[in-house]
């Protein structure tokens, strides 16, 4: 069983169809037009899922709002899905990703660990982030952005990068949700970054 709504973003139809089939069969409350945004904020205190189709993930990802992706949880199914993707995918603060040809166990699969709070990517994928953000040094650029944050700020920043959703940051720093989305506010305005995934490509370089 899943607790979370489903949300469909701009998906194909005959994705879309496959996606509502499988979340009729897990009962799962499913939300597949909302072109405003509307019903996904208005779900702001329930556990949610958006899909995503990411047809080019260089181009699509990094420009996501900052916002959209704080809130909820987030899976993407790609029409070029490789270690690199989903890298990238992390990167950014998602959840999980699959290939668009995804069978309908590994959808299921995907959804129930996301639903559980772990993410679903490979271990391969999951080895290559860890390992290049171990190893890379600070820049300049990252010295002079922290120098420009508070500590509290620092603090959800690191968190940000480690791609935790406001609901998971404010839970570690045992502050509220909107104490967070301030922090992050402030860290856009204070850096000149204008999205979540910046900061991660900016923090992590991977």
């Amino acid at each position: 069983m899943i607790l979370s709504d489903i949300f469909l973003g701009d998906i194909p139809e005959p994705l879309t169809k496959q996606l509502c089939q499988i979340t009729e069969l897990l009962k799962c409350n499913t939300i597949s037009h909302d072109p405003l945004d509307f019903h996904w904020q208005q779900a702001d205190q329930h556990k949610k899922i958006l899909l995503h189709f990411v047809d080019d993930p260089k181009q699509h990802i990094p420009n996501l709002s900052a916002e959209l992706i704080s809130e909820g949880k987030h899976l993407a199914f790609c029409t070029a899905f490789n270690s690199d993707t989903e890298t990238l995918l992390i990167a950014n603060g998602f959840h999980g990703g699959l290939a668009v040809s995804a069978s309908i166990i590994e959808i299921i699969e995907a959804l129930k660990n996301i639903d559980n709070n772990k993410l679903y990517f490979s271990h391969d994928a999951m080895s290559h982030y860890i390992q290049s953000r171990k190893r890379q040094p600070i820049t300049q650029r990252q010295t002079e952005l922290l120098s420009l944050t508070t500590k509290k700020e620092q603090q959800v920043l690191s968190l940000v990068c480690q791609g935790l959703s406001n609901e998971q940051i404010a839970a570690n720093l045992s502050i509220s949700i909107n104490t967070v989305k301030m922090h992050i506010q402030n860290i856009f305005k204070k850096t000149n970054v204008s999205s979540r995934g910046q900061l991660s490509y900016v923090f992590t370089q991977v």
